[in-house]
């Protein structure tokens, strides 16, 4: 009998050290896939999950019925936000039209841009960090080679040619200006500047530099499986601007990204958006079937830190004389290291 024990307690002991081995393991391989999406840049954006920052759990509203999405907080008027953007292109294609004629071109790949803005009370500052192709590397290390085909326009184009530049505005009792320049004026960064300066609030909107118009009601607790749908004034809560439609959320968990607690949802749903403004200050107009999606809204502010959409797009943009139209599949990854 004391043998049996003895063996019985043996192997309840290495079933618990197998047990504290293999959370150990499965917590290494999280932090090794985070370093993975990091990549070589240590202020890439994290992948979701981990813990939310000590000094913003005491803020998030739970209950046993579930969570609130706080609404009471003031909105920060100093702010810094890394916005990135990556667009996976599939079976898609690039549609020109001009004096000589249409051309029809394949479009794949991946496209990245990395935008900042920064707030300080009346001072705004808005710069593109980068914009290009993404070039995958191989398993041992050299870089693929990118199929030539033109760049995909809808904002990219422009982006490009912005590559570290950075413009700023004042606000005034008549919205954001662009303060008068001194010295020898920069036309393309003066261009940028009028482009977004009248495009501004849903720019901003959109990035969480301002809070989101549409949000979801204070009074409302969420548990998994809860639904919304958008429709109207309210597909503002994902997509500022001029935008119809009808979107369905349904909320999952929550989730804290970067240290930031967040409610999880899935998307799903159809939109048009006319008239939308990036970074960039190009303005397309899109046609949006949102096959799935995920987006990660803020349970302290009106803001969205994450959105990643499978989708089917139609954006077009130029003016007449000089048109382009992107069509086909698009996966859509943006990303908002907010930082008050």
């Amino acid at each position: 009998m004391n043998r049996l024990r003895s063996a019985a307690a043996t192997l309840l002991l290495a079933g618990l050290t197998y047990g504290s081995a293999s959370c150990d393991k499965a917590k290494e391989a999280v932090v090794a896939a985070r370093e993975k999406f990091r990549g070589a840049d240590p202020s890439a954006p994290v992948a979701p999950g981990g813990d939310v920052l000590p000094e913003l759990a005491p803020q998030v509203d739970s209950a046993a019925e579930g969570v609130r999405f706080r609404r009471d907080l003031p909105f920060p008027t100093e702010v810094s936000v890394r916005t990135t953007e990556r667009l996976e292109f599939k079976d898609a294609r690039i549609v020109s039209t001009s004096a000589l004629g249409v051309e029809k071109v394949p479009l794949t790949g991946k496209h990245e841009t990395i935008g900042t803005l920064q707030r300080k009370g009346s001072q705004l500052s808005v710069g593109i960090e980068k914009s290009g192709r993404v070039v995958e590397k191989e398993e041992s290390g050299e870089a693929k080679q990118p199929l030539p085909v033109p760049e995909a326009g809808g904002g990219m184009d422009g982006a490009k040619r912005l590559e570290g530049a950075s413009v700023e505005f004042r606000q005034t009792t008549g919205g954001w200006k662009m303060p008068e320049g001194k010295g020898a004026v920069d036309f393309t960064r003066m261009i940028w500047g009028k482009q977004l300066q009248g495009a501004l609030p849903a720019v901003l909107s959109t990035e969480g530099i301002l809070p989101r118009t549409q949000w979801f009601s204070s009074s409302r607790r969420w548990s998994a499986g809860d639904k919304l749908e958008l429709t109207g004034d309210a597909m503002a809560l994902l997509f500022p601007g001029k935008s119809s439609g009808k979107i369905t959320l349904t909320y999952e968990m929550s989730e804290a990204l970067d240290g930031h607690p967040c409610g999880r949802f899935t998307v799903v749903g159809d939109v048009s958006v006319k008239g939308s403004v990036g970074l960039e200050g190009e303005v397309t107009d899109r046609e949006i079937s949102l096959r799935s999606g995920k987006v990660w809204c803020s349970l302290l502010h009106p803001i969205v830190l994450r959105e990643e959409f499978d989708t089917v797009q139609t954006i077009s943009s130029g003016a007449e004389g000089a048109k382009k139209r992107i069509q086909g599949g698009v996966h859509v990854v943006r990303t908002r290291q907010w930082k008050q």
